[in-house]
């Protein structure tokens, strides 16, 4: 948003954020808002509650035909891999309907979707021993912010482990599995910029544990590591 109100030239005429999910998000949009008031940019939020992707449609988000739409998805789309009939009709949503210039996806760079429970687990055994080390390294032992962050991981890891079939419903997949799911939809995957890979490194430098959190590229995406384990992919897509 301070970017768009710098920005010389093609000023924005309306800046609209649409945010979807299960929980109601007005507390975050009211900051936005008055945030976008003190930079004097032309701002709208609006809340879609939906429990179920499935039940997603066009008349929810209120497009208008000469709107430039971007998909922001950040560890969304692995919430869904339990539920296939829900991820599909999202993308067709996206993919038909909304017709984004760009589809921004971050997610979980590690798979514990494996049927086989010996898989699973030595996946999932060292993807959060990452988290939880880098734990150790950036957050002080009784932050709140560390006590949360374990306790929630906590929950994963048990339903990971302990549950099977529709129960089991923390799962995620890999780049590349995401990657083959997305040529499906007839999605291209574009390199980010150079600028905002050299962004993303001068942020990592400004923490003390920066000589172990990794800012790597695979392809053209990005992807966030943690002593050499990877963490976190963010890729860029267009739809064609």
């Amino acid at each position: 948003m301070q970017a768009l109100a710098d920005r010389q030239g093609c000023p924005i005429e309306l800046r609209k954020i649409t945010a979807v999910g299960s929980t109601d998000s007005e507390k975050t949009g009211k900051r936005l808002a008055d945030f976008a008031e003190s930079l004097k940019l032309p701002f709208s939020f609006k809340s879609v509650l939906l429990s179920d992707m499935k039940d997603a449609r066009e008349e929810l988000f209120e497009t208008e035909d000469d709107e430039a739409v971007i998909v922001y998805a950040p560890y969304i789309l692995k919430t869904m891999i339990s539920t296939p009939r829900s991820l599909e009709n999202l993308m067709k949503v996206i993919r038909n309907d909304l017709y984004p210039c760009i589809m921004v996806v971050i997610e979980v760079e590690a798979n514990y979707n494996s049927p086989s429970f010996v898989d699973r687990f030595i996946d999932a055994l060292f993807h959060f021993s990452a988290f939880y080390d880098s734990f150790e390294g950036c957050l002080k032992q009784y932050s709140e912010d560390r006590i949360r962050m374990e306790a929630i991981f906590g929950e994963a890891i048990r339903n990971i482990v302990a549950e099977e079939g529709r129960q089991r419903t923390v799962r995620s997949v890999t780049l590349d599995v995401w990657r083959a799911f997305f040529r499906r939809f007839r999605m291209v995957e574009i390199g980010m910029s150079e600028l905002s890979f050299r962004q993303a490194s001068l942020v990592v430098k400004k923490f003390a544990c920066r000589s172990s959190c990794t800012i790597d590229k695979k392809g053209k995406c990005l992807i966030v590591g943690w002593k050499g384990t990877p963490i976190h992919s963010l890729s860029i897509w267009k739809f064609h």
